[in-house]
């Protein structure tokens, strides 16, 4: 009879809080034998080779019995799975993760079988020890000593420069202007250097470029979204602002350069953007990355097409599909439209459009006659 023989596979990096879990947890369940069981084979299977399965269960101290029993245990928590090749005698054994403590004392078998076996106080005992909440009461004040920054107050842009030099990557497919010279203008005290990084300054000229914000507004919005320890810019609370904001420069020599929620608004008659439609925008803008001469074209476009309605599910149905086609100039999104236009015509049956009407035999004549005729009669009967 051939030896059998087995792989063991950890596909898998133990984290430290999976390790609690399975010694102080998963412990209680499978028994001691199948603890150590799991810890050998994670360590067997750093090497990648084939074992001799009575070796692997000397090694455990384990009788082909108790070994048995142990696999079993930890195949019943989904800690192993175990597969046997059918042509010879090979195992291969693969490794589970244990769940998280939080995960297991809220899996409701796991925790029943735990209180089960151990009881209430130790239940309690492991939910204190592996709990997240802060233990402070009411009557605590929270004394920690905050980051003291005052040694960046020095902090010079070529500092900034010799520690990020990459330029802020404005894309290439925008034209929305904005100086952040004008922005930063006497600002130093307000939007330290600090806090100038390529990252913030990315994030910034994307929420300029989206909503129209010119430099001064943005300036305004900016200052109220930074931190009385000027340690980061709050951009949730920029953001909000920023959608919030009414006053867009509207006014341009080519407005297709606007801002898609300026250019919506100066088609409104200068009446403000809902907060709907700025959603909708920032949308086609983030997620569909169209320019914003091409949206201005789609607004154009879905205005006419949705009789001044601008429907959500129309215009993303556009975008989408502008997305896929690549579409990324205003003459392409134009030409667009056009074919959209000649596709409806193109479309249309060729008796359709003929509008010339056949003349009436002379036998369809004489049965409109007698109907009339019997009309006639009935209308005098009832007279």
């Amino acid at each position: 009879m051939s030896r059998e023989t087995c792989r063991i596979q950890m596909p898998f990096s133990l984290s430290e809080q999976q390790r609690d879990s399975l010694h102080l947890l998963y412990g209680s369940l499978i028994g001691k034998e199948a603890q150590c069981l799991y810890d050998v084979f994670s360590t067997l299977s750093k090497k990648e080779q084939l074992y001799d399965l009575q070796d692997v269960q000397k090694i455990v101290h384990l009788s082909p019995t108790r070994f048995e029993y142990a696999r079993k245990q930890l195949e019943q928590y989904n800690l192993l799975q175990t597969y046997r090749e059918t042509i010879k005698a090979e195992y291969l054994f693969i490794l589970q993760p244990p769940k998280e403590p939080q995960l297991f004392l809220q899996h409701d078998i796991y925790s029943r079988i735990f209180l089960e076996k151990e009881g209430s106080s130790q239940l309690d005992r492991m939910k204190l020890f592996f709990s997240k909440e802060c233990l402070c009461t009411k009557t605590m004040v929270n004394i920690s000593e905050p980051l003291d920054v005052s040694i960046l107050e020095n902090w010079t842009s070529k500092k900034e420069e010799a520690l990020d030099k990459t330029q802020i990557h404005i894309p290439s497919n925008t034209t929305y202007p904005f100086d952040f010279n004008v922005l930063f203008k006497g600002m130093e005290r307000v939007i330290p250097q600090r806090l100038r990084t390529r990252q913030n300054l990315e994030r910034i000229y994307d929420l300029a470029r989206i909503f129209g914000i010119d430099e001064k507004n943005m300036r305004r919005y900016l200052s109220l979204s930074i931190d009385p320890q000027k340690t980061k810019i709050d951009f949730e609370g920029l953001r909000n602002k920023v959608i919030a904001a009414q006053d867009l420069p509207i006014h341009s020599q080519d407005p297709y350069t606007l801002s898609p929620i300026a250019y919506l608004q100066q088609k409104q008659n200068g009446m403000p953007v809902a907060r709907a439609d700025k959603l909708l925008l920032e949308k086609m803008m983030v997620d569909y990355r169209l320019p914003a001469e091409v949206i201005n074209v789609l607004i154009d476009y879905a205005l006419k097409a949705t009789d001044q309605k601008f429907s959500r599910s129309f215009v993303e149905k556009v975008a989408s599909s502008w997305a896929r086609l690549k579409i990324d100039t205003k003459e392409k999104a134009m030409e667009q439209t056009i074919s959209y236009k000649n596709t409806k015509v193109e479309n249309v049956p060729e008796w359709y459009a003929d509008t010339k009407q056949t003349e009436p035999d002379e036998e369809l004549k004489a049965r409109i006659a007698r109907l009339q005729e019997k009309l006639g009669e009935t209308n005098h009967g009832e007279n």
